[in-house]
């Protein structure tokens, strides 16, 4: 048996997201810190993925990941603490099934050591071990962070790594991912990318993604900085999260999708309805003239899983962007909840296929394998990343968790909004605006009203 193995990863690890991590944070009233460290440890050394150095392939041209085969390789968990007699930074709300708030997010430093690396470079560079939990015990609770590299998992990725976690701290048996030296996604990839063309003519679906997109290049990125700095500096962007109990939830989503049974054939999801009420709330007090660019960063698991079984449980990254045609915001302002949850889900339609992948696929090679956001004059461009597809929150430290954050680090993008599930309901986070977020608390009074 050899000492160890070279998984691959594949584009979509390297399309953008190979910069970042993700740190998940949750805030606990204490946590047997003993006990999480031990079940951190007997998950790493079950999932031997997880306890793998990233390295890069000259042979393979991609980031790989170099499994140990062999041995003990606990230690392979970057697992940190810290004391302080201080309190959380944010006011611990009790959020239940009527909860309708916007919440201030705490501050990074509580769940994630300031050593952690974001970028796969930097991870290969210190040999830095792909999951890391930091632990902070403080005055009035406990916070406990997970963090790994975005170019190696997805929502669902870390998420099969909380649900492992938490079968180890629960004493329940789990499945481990399967990992091999081919990967799924890149063979699938190339396989598309070879083939006959099946579509005649482009999508039209992907005439709104390149539109929204264009290839990765020095004079592209600076834009793209640039565009970032003056909404976090000058148009005083902030990230919070918007709690919706369920109860609050169950009202909005049944009646739009009452509303949208009546009016014929059709369906959409509870995610659908809440990115249209976001949406609509957040530009609710604007009338220029200005258009909203709708991306979903959606998951291929469901597309691909027709070609090969393996994408059910496929752990590394399988985002694709669904870009709607745009919408000026006086079409927010007057469109109904359904009309706009209806284009949602019929922008997801369009691309859930395989000959979108392909078309896209062939699209991105073209204008070099890497694409970034554009900025355009006249158009604003918001990101939804619906992660309930992860469960991120299906995790029990042994007592009361209070609030769920996520952080996408160095810096999440403006404009971009993470939907997750919590306590029942769902928990909206988003960087936008300080006016939006006035506008998104004037809706919450009428919500209530």
């Amino acid at each position: 048996m050899a000492d160890s193995m070279l998984v691959p990863l594949s584009a979509l690890d390297q399309n953008g997201v190979e910069t970042s991590s993700i740190t998940l944070g949750y805030v606990v009233k204490s946590v047997d810190v003993a006990l999480l460290e031990a079940a951190a440890k007997r998950m790493i050394n079950k999932w031997r993925l997880l306890a793998g150095r990233l390295e890069w392939s000259k042979e393979n041209t991609t980031w790989c990941i170099r499994v140990p085969l062999k041995g003990d390789v606990s230690h392979r968990v970057k697992f940190t603490t810290s004391r302080a007699a201080v309190p959380l930074d944010t006011p611990l709300t009790i959020l239940g099934e009527n909860t309708v708030d916007v919440l201030p997010r705490p501050s990074l430093k509580f769940f994630r050591h300031s050593s952690t690396p974001n970028s796969l470079g930097s991870f290969s560079s210190s040999n830095a071990p792909l999951v890391s939990i930091h632990v902070s015990e403080i005055a009035n609770c406990t916070c406990v962070g997970i963090s790994v590299p975005h170019g190696v998992f997805d929502a669902f990725g870390i998420g099969q790594i909380i649900q492992a976690l938490d079968a180890e701290l629960s004493g329940k048996s789990w499945d481990v991912p399967a990992f091999s030296e081919t990967n799924v996604m890149r063979e699938t990839l190339n396989e598309l990318a070879a083939a006959t063309p099946l579509y005649t003519e482009e999508p039209a679906a992907l005439t709104d993604v390149q539109r929204e997109f264009i290839g990765m290049s020095v004079k592209n990125a600076l834009t793209f900085g640039v565009g970032i700095g003056y909404e976090y500096l000058w148009q005083k962007t902030e990230t919070k999260g918007l709690y919706l109990g369920q109860a609050a939830v169950e009202g909005i989503v049944q009646r739009v999708k009452d509303e949208v049974k009546n009016s014929g054939p059709g369906w959409v999801s509870t995610g659908d309805v809440l990115a249209a009420w976001f949406l609509k709330a957040a530009f609710s007090q604007e009338t220029d003239s200005n258009s909203v660019c709708v991306t979903h960063a959606i998951s291929l698991r469901s597309t691909l899983v027709e070609k090969n079984p393996a994408f059910e449980n496929y752990t590394h990254n399988s985002i694709m962007p669904c870009s709607m045609p745009p919408v000026t915001k006086q079409e927010i302002a007057t469109k109904s909840l359904a009309e706009l949850a209806v284009l949602n889900r019929r922008s997801f339609d369009a691309v859930r296929n395989i000959p979108f992948v392909q078309a896209y696929n062939h699209w991105v090679a073209s204008v070099g394998g890497n694409a970034i956001p554009s900025r355009r004059r006249g158009a604003e461009s918001v990101i939804f990343s619906n992660q309930v597809i992860g469960h991120l929150d299906a995790i029990d430290f042994g007592s009361e968790t209070f609030a769920f954050w996520h952080w996408n680090a160095p810096l999440l993008p403006d404009h971009s909004i993470v939907l997750n599930k919590f306590k029942g309901g769902y928990i909206i986070e988003a960087a936008i605006r300080r006016k939006r977020w006035n506008a998104v608390a004037q809706s919450i009074i009428d919500l209530k009203a």
